[in-house]
């Protein structure tokens, strides 16, 4: 009788604490906060699109931890190549929120937290998730510009682990939130010679789920969820506006112009300058065709795919730069096949499912001045 007192005295107390356990686990759920950090452009390349990373403060534990999936190491071998291809590895790696913070007020870049409203259930789920992804290769990701990248990690983390309404932030497209971003900050060259790479996958437009792709798309779509965000908070550090440069396109018309000027004038400097855009293009076209057509048929990064600039930039450049010299007869026989091409690429953009900025369409007018050119060059050589 003893024992049987005994355990029923047992199993009665663990029945009374039992709900002091669960209540301390609730607890100490509630105190894990998850924000999502979205900070402003860069001047370096890689930083001109800004960042997203997620923050954890776990007040139990007294720990605020800012979880990054945009790390990379310069040290890598081949890195270039290796971002060229696509098969770069990124990694997420964690810092103290301060530490964070020091790195954007250096370099003079807001930053904005969007404090979630998340369940306590799921907030532990996905700070085990982010536990996960932290140990050995979990941490490594192949990086791709529009499905991969540090911003639809944690995208995906919030539509996993979080409630979102239908309201859209009506993305018309990849290539336009791409390129953009170059141009405002300051770096429109960078921008044309990345709208030139992109192919028509980048034109599609994304889905729901797809769109917030991109740190400000993802903070304006979770903006949009007035439920889903408990408080937005605002850190300034940019001082000086951003410097922008003169728009390529006007300096390209320029050249546009002065090319068809000294290809149409006798004086002997403007046929040696017009030599010299002829030689320069022949040049920057073929290394630029052979960028297209690696980046279109070998490069992993699925946005550069199914790029037609390749009808018209393409490496066999090199090739007419080399009878420039050695060959006018063929020169006339290339240059015809480029105009040809060109003309029907032109006439068929209608029905091509890739867009064109102003800017690439003033290039494409080089091209087809310089395929002119070589056609006069072929057959200058029949009265020789």
């Amino acid at each position: 009788m003893k024992k049987i007192f005994f355990f029923i005295l047992v199993l009665a107390f663990q029945f009374w604490i039992s709900p002091t356990i669960q209540a301390q686990d609730s607890t100490q759920d509630a105190k894990l906060r998850f924000s999502l950090i979205t900070c402003d452009a860069g001047e370096d390349l890689y930083t001109i699109w800004g960042h997203t990373a997620i923050r954890v403060v776990d007040s139990v534990n007294h720990t605020d931890i800012v979880y990054n999936y945009g790390s990379f190491d310069f040290n890598t071998p081949n890195f270039i190549a290796k971002f060229v291809k696509g098969n770069l590895l990124y990694f997420i790696s964690a810092d103290t929120y301060q530490n964070f913070l020091y790195e954007y007020q250096y370099f003079e870049r807001d930053v904005h937290e969007q404090v979630l409203n998340i369940s306590n259930r799921e907030k532990v789920k996905w700070y085990q998730a982010l536990q996960t992804n932290m140990v050995g290769d979990n941490r490594f990701y192949l990086y791709n510009f529009i499905s991969d990248n540090c911003t639809t990690r944690i995208k995906d983390g919030i539509f996993k682990y979080a409630s979102l309404n239908d309201s859209l932030i009506n993305v018309p497209n990849y290539r336009e939130q791409i390129v953009s971003p170059t141009y405002k900050g300051g770096q429109p060259w960078i921008g044309l010679g990345i709208d030139l790479l992109l192919g028509a996958v980048s034109d599609r437009k994304p889905n729901a789920f797809e769109e917030a792709f991109l740190p400000k798309l993802l903070y304006n779509r979770v903006a949009n969820n007035p439920k889903l965000v408990l408080k937005t908070n605002h850190i300034k550090y940019q001082i000086k506006p951003v410097e922008k440069g003169i728009m390529p396109i006007y300096i390209l018309m320029v050249l546009l112009l002065v090319y068809i000027l000294a290809a149409n004038w006798n004086a002997r400097p403007a046929v040696f300058l017009a030599k010299l855009i002829d030689i320069s293009l022949l040049l920057l076209f073929g290394i630029g065709g052979l960028l297209v057509l690696y980046m279109s048929q070998f490069s992993m990064h699925t946005a550069c795919h199914e790029n037609y600039n390749l009808l018209w930039l393409h490496p066999f450049y090199l090739i007419a730069l080399v009878t420039y010299f050695i060959s006018r007869k063929w020169t006339g026989y290339l240059g015809w096949l480029f105009f040809s091409i060109t003309i029907l690429f032109m006439l068929g953009n209608y029905w091509i499912p890739q867009h064109f900025s102003q800017a690439v369409i003033v290039v494409i007018c080089l091209a087809l001045v310089l395929a002119i050119r070589l056609i006069k060059r072929g057959r200058d050589a029949r009265f020789q």
